[in-house]
């Protein structure tokens, strides 16, 4: 990761006017244009209308048109397997195999009643995320107006090492752009998405970045952290987006926020929440026959004994305006009397009728 950080220095010393990707004209000069960033083009985000894809003069054009992009995919490409409030579980978030494998199935259940991954309910809350991202977009911004060259997928697979495990290249430069200097700065998450990069990888990374001839000031590494979830949203790369949309805005704000949930239900209240939901709304399934799709959907799963916990948590959803079904939900269930029950009774009936049908 030191390495890495060296590397990153080393380009922070190749400066841009513009961001947008490194084109060539038909005289091989090479200029700054359209901007090929992946969250701008990839998961069909090119088919996309009305999105400004730069070349961009100022930081903030570019991160409002990363925004853009992001409400614009919530509102017309699939989901799957987002769920805003409600994300996949996290192995590295359980004690062992089994009690991870149980709230996956339990998350699998609870997402399927009322379709809370391609519903609008969830479409919804990630156009909110949206409008709370736009509105951060000032605390990520500086007032440099020299830009950097940034890899657009930097990942394992794009590292190529000797023996004694020392970097020899980065391949896949071919979207590569000119971005602001805080995505440079950003520690890579080398080991996935899901979580952010160890304290000791961070150290690692921006000793490496320091012992070159660039020398950020702590503000500068404070923009770092912020966009580093700021990227990850908007480009979809995690399925954490409640974990990760918490974690910024607390950056951002400088507080500890426990009632996300309840702002984004009182943004869905208001007359442009209410907006946004009619114009997802149409050309979309009435409420009856999302129902029966639920009930086609759902023959095999209403044999389980999670289908009925399911159920059970849905309506406790839709109660609580604070709720969001995370590991501490999944955590919490095997230990709660009522539901425990709940299961077990559902489990015998079902092996009951297994054994008469035999």
């Amino acid at each position: 990761m030191k390495q890495l950080g060296a590397i990153m220095s080393h380009l922070s010393d190749c400066h841009f006017d513009k961001i947008g990707s490194l084109l060539e004209d038909s005289n091989g000069n090479t200029f700054v244009g359209e901007c090929l960033s992946p969250s701008l083009l990839w998961q069909h985000r090119d088919e996309l209308e009305g999105i400004d894809r730069g070349p961009f003069d100022q930081e903030s054009q570019y991160l409002q048109s990363l925004v853009s992009a992001f409400k614009a995919h919530a509102e017309e490409l699939p989901l799957s397997p987002h769920s805003f409030f409600a994300p996949i579980p996290d192995p590295f978030e359980y004690p062992n195999w089994t009690s991870y494998r149980q709230a996956v199935e339990r998350w699998r259940a609870f997402c399927s009643i009322g379709d809370k991954v391609e519903g609008n309910k969830n479409r919804l809350s990630f156009c909110i995320a949206a409008q709370f991202l736009n509105e951060m977009v000032p605390s990520l911004t500086s007032t440099d107006e020299n830009y950097v060259l940034c890899h657009p997928d930097l990942h394992l697979g794009n590292i190529f090492v000797d023996e004694d495990f020392n970097i020899t290249s980065i391949i896949d430069w071919s979207s590569a752009s000119s971005s602001p200097l805080a995505e440079l700065l950003t520690t890579p998450g080398l080991n996935g998405s899901l979580s952010p990069p160890q304290k000791s990888l961070i150290t690692a990374f921006r000793s490496g970045f320091c012992s070159g001839t660039q020398n950020p000031e702590p503000e500068q590494w404070e923009r770092a952290d912020k966009m580093w979830y700021f990227l990850r949203l908007v480009r979809m790369l995690s399925t954490q987006d409640y974990t990760h949309f918490k974690s910024l805005y607390e950056l951002v704000y400088r507080k500890e926020s426990d009632d996300i949930p309840q702002l984004f239900y009182e943004r869905s209240i208001q007359e442009s929440g209410k907006a946004i939901f009619a114009k997802l709304c149409q050309g979309s399934p009435d409420e009856e026959e999302e129902e029966e799709h639920d009930r086609s959907g759902n023959n095999q799963l209403s044999k389980s004994a999670d289908f009925a916990m399911a159920r059970k948590l849905t309506l406790m959803s839709e109660m609580n305006h604070n709720f969001v079904a995370d590991r501490r939900l999944w955590l919490w269930i095997p230990s709660t009397p009522w539901l425990s029950r709940e299961r077990d009774a559902q489990s015998s009936i079902i092996r009951s009728a297994e054994l008469s049908y035999i």
